[in-house]
């Protein structure tokens, strides 16, 4: 063999040499760093609440059947006095469709206070509701309080999964034109037809 010759092999398989080391760091896995998690934030998670119930309040107020159902989760559950537990979207639509549709109810929300969990993945809201029924043949009153347990959805979105409202003794109701606006400037009134 040449010179020539062996001076080409020589760079050749130099060459080889440098790109098989390239190719063992190729191998290497690179870890990019994984960019921090947000940390939660109840109060941007207070405020989202808000504004969903805002958007509930202003469904009910419209008589709007599917924007007050739009704040349950799938899965929710709501009890009612003098009811058992609606543990379904339908059963919950129903309830909501024959209090909306019917012209002679005329109910009051009041939100009243928020709670967020730390991780800002769970709240609970209160809400004082008067409903009174000017129907001849079943009039109708009742002073309730409400209280709704929210969680945020994997789309981001809060719903409500369980909410629980409860008749208030007669000594402890209160008319509702006497039902002072609450703190969020929220009050759903949905008028008699």
């Amino acid at each position: 063999m040449t010179l020539r010759n062996r001076m080409a092999l020589a760079c050749v398989l130099g060459l080889s040499l440098t790109a098989l080391s390239a190719c063992d760091k190729a191998d290497e896995v690179t870890v990019l760093e994984q960019p921090a998690k947000e940390a939660p934030d109840p109060a941007k998670a207070a405020e989202s609440i808000k504004q969903a119930q805002a958007a509930r309040i202003a469904a009910l107020n419209k008589r709007d059947v599917d924007g007050a159902v739009s704040v349950y989760a799938p899965n929710a559950t709501l009890v009612i006095p003098n009811a058992g537990p609606l543990a379904d979207l339908p059963s919950i639509r129903a309830n909501y469709a024959s209090l909306l549709g019917d012209d002679s109810v005329t109910m009051v929300v009041t939100p009243s206070e928020t709670w967020v969990s730390a991780g800002a993945d769970f709240a609970v809201t209160t809400a004082k509701i008067s409903l009174t029924s000017t129907n001849p043949d079943n009039p109708v009153s009742i002073q309730s309080t409400s209280q709704s347990v929210w969680q945020r959805q994997p789309d981001g979105l809060w719903k409500i999964i369980s909410e629980y409202n409860v008749a208030l003794p007669a000594a402890e109701a209160v008319p509702a034109s006497d039902t002072p606006e609450d703190i969020n400037g929220q009050v759903a009134t949905v008028p008699a037809g």
